[in-house]
């Protein structure tokens, strides 16, 4: 079995950077999560809204979401791939939905009827 980092060396230039990206917004989910006082440097913490959610992501070009999108359904191992799942990758919820209605309609991620693009049952 090959190691994470063999692993790692596989992956194109994309694919790290959309890895990389993800991991520092879900160190940054976490560090928001903790206490404010937490001494990890590593990320800043996501902010929070008024109402006391973490920060959405942020949008990035309508290509970049496309392979963002397609990297992380294909790294899935859930049993139904959610736009919120897209997320962690640190896109905005309004993106992450667009994205996945658009791959929807082209057949390029299954759905189940009746699941609306933020994750709630219509």
């Amino acid at each position: 079995m090959a190691s994470e980092w063999e692993e790692l060396e596989k992956l194109s230039k994309d694919e790290l950077i959309i890895e990389l990206v993800h991991w520092k917004n879900m160190y940054g989910i976490i560090r928001a999560s903790e206490d404010e006082g937490c001494p990890w440097p590593y990320a800043e913490p996501k902010g929070r809204h008024v109402d006391g959610w973490i920060e959405p992501g942020e949008v990035t070009t309508h290509e970049w979401a496309l392979k963002i999108a397609k990297y992380a359904i294909s790294r899935f191992t859930g049993d139904v791939f959610d736009p919120c799942d897209l997320m962690d990758y640190g896109l905005d919820e309004e993106q992450c939905c667009e994205i996945c209605r658009e791959l929807n309609e082209r057949g390029e991620l299954n759905l189940p009827d009746g699941v609306a693009y933020g994750g709630d049952v219509e």
